[in-house]
């Protein structure tokens, strides 16, 4: 999606676009892909860069990501979500971190070990 479209974006398409490139950083990850995987990295980024520009609107759509049912998508909204939603956050973070070893499970345990100590930012 491109960022000129993200603007234009409807909440659920927003959703939509998160989750698959969630899901193929995860894959890709888990395949040794880095290219894609930080290039599917720079989608979420750019996404949830919108999705923080519509406020309450936006943290909701985050907040309906935690249920998805890709870990990835729900390790990734649950660390984009610590600022607002803490305890939800960390609730699906900690869920992660005994899930069967995979990339999104390092994440979420660092993740959470960085925001325990204060090493990530609240915004």
């Amino acid at each position: 999606m491109k960022l000129t479209s993200m603007r234009r974006a409807l909440p659920s398409e927003l959703e939509a676009a998160y989750a698959e490139a969630a899901v193929r950083q995860g894959r890709a990850s888990l395949e040794g892909d880095f290219r894609t995987a930080n290039a599917q990295q720079k989608t979420l980024v750019a996404v949830w860069g919108e999705l923080r520009t519509r406020g309450e609107e936006g943290q909701a759509s985050l907040l309906r990501l935690l249920d998805h049912q890709e870990q990835d998508v729900r390790v990734w909204a649950a660390s984009h979500a610590l600022s607002f939603a803490p305890a939800r956050a960390e609730e699906v973070l900690e869920r992660a971190c005994h899930a069967s070893p995979s990339p999104s499970r390092l994440n979420a345990e660092m993740t959470l070990r960085e925001w325990r100590a204060g090493r990530l930012p609240e915004d």
